[in-house]
């Protein structure tokens, strides 16, 4: 995807400088690596410009990290003849600020990636399972474990959830959050429709951060129904997390004939970990999953996801 060219680093956030390559040319860009799973705001005062930086071009801004370490950047690097945010959902830059004519704020820079595409795991199970816990502790394991790899955890899925559920301790902030953003699409009178745009535009969201991500977690909401195909399509391997024992196999029906199964996972409310088998996939009973309270992944499940890895 990229061509390093050098690197700044400090405990909490490491900055390089790179090269994206678009249709007409490379552009510069400046990857946000996140050296710690979770970052404080203090980190933006600690940050060093990268002094290859030719600020006579546009700069990129490239990785995945809180809005407000954004915000700085884009202020930050305002001496630049344009700044962009990559997108990786639409696989495209988004002009936020120029000072050019040839470059206008919402204008869009199309980036052509040249990596393998990278592992996507689906995570899936019945409601109140830990999904959606998991699905982060996920990505906080592995970052912690591999801080030079890019994870990405996409959530399509309309209950208003967000890595952030998970990064406040503003238990009311949370809620109102989830409150405010589950949009309820099967509620809707022209829910088929809609449903199936709204899966039809992560199948080519999935597509397009496999391209750029060493490793893509996707929760995919609680129901294995058959309009989920096509994001079911561009993953490669699965997870399933289930507090109903009957419940697993609906989820090997939906993914099993077109991804690798990867682990089953038997969740229970009380403190337990239990591996039940490690072949053909990973089989264990473990809990609990509390949004409140969340536990690490075990590491036998760990250890499985890594192997997926460059």
């Amino acid at each position: 995807m990229s061509d390093k060219i050098s690197a700044k680093s400090n405990p909490d956030v490491e900055l390089q400088a790179i090269a994206l390559r678009g249709s007409d040319r490379d552009y510069q860009a400046l990857a946000i690596n996140l050296t710690l799973p979770e970052i404080c705001p203090k980190a933006m005062c600690e940050l060093e410009i990268p002094a290859e930086l030719d600020w006579q071009q546009g700069v990129i801004l490239y990785g995945q990290a809180p809005i407000w370490l954004y915000s700085y950047l884009v202020e930050r690097y305002q001496d630049a003849l344009w700044v962009g945010c990559y997108d990786i959902r639409e696989k495209a830059v988004v002009v936020v600020k120029s000072s050019v004519p040839e470059w206008q704020p919402g204008d869009t820079i199309p980036i052509i990636p040249n990596n393998v595409p990278g592992a996507a795991i689906l995570v899936g199970g019945p409601p109140e399972s830990g999904k959606s816990v998991l699905s982060n502790a996920l990505r906080v394991g592995v970052l912690g474990k591999r801080a030079d790899v890019q994870v990405y955890l996409h959530r399509a899925n309309w209950d208003g959830e967000g890595n952030h559920t998970y990064e406040t301790l503003d238990s009311e902030l949370v809620a109102r959050l989830r409150k405010e953003n589950n949009v309820k699409l099967h509620h809707h009178p022209n829910a088929n429709e809609l449903i199936g745009r709204y899966f039809g535009y992560h199948a080519k969201a999935t597509e397009n951060i496999r391209k750029v991500m060493d490793l893509a977690l996707f929760d995919v909401g609680g129901v294995p129904d058959p309009v989920k195909t096509p994001v079911v399509e561009q993953c490669s391997h699965y997870i399933v997390i289930s507090r109903y024992p009957d419940k697993v196999q609906e989820w090997h029906d939906l993914c099993g004939e077109k991804l690798k199964p990867l682990a089953v996972i038997h969740s229970v409310q009380e403190e337990r970990l239990e591996v039940l088998q490690t072949e053909p996939f990973l089989e264990i009973v473990a809990g609990p999953w509390k949004r409140e309270s969340p536990r690490s992944v075990p590491d036998v499940l760990l250890q499985a996801v890594l192997k997926l890895l460059p």
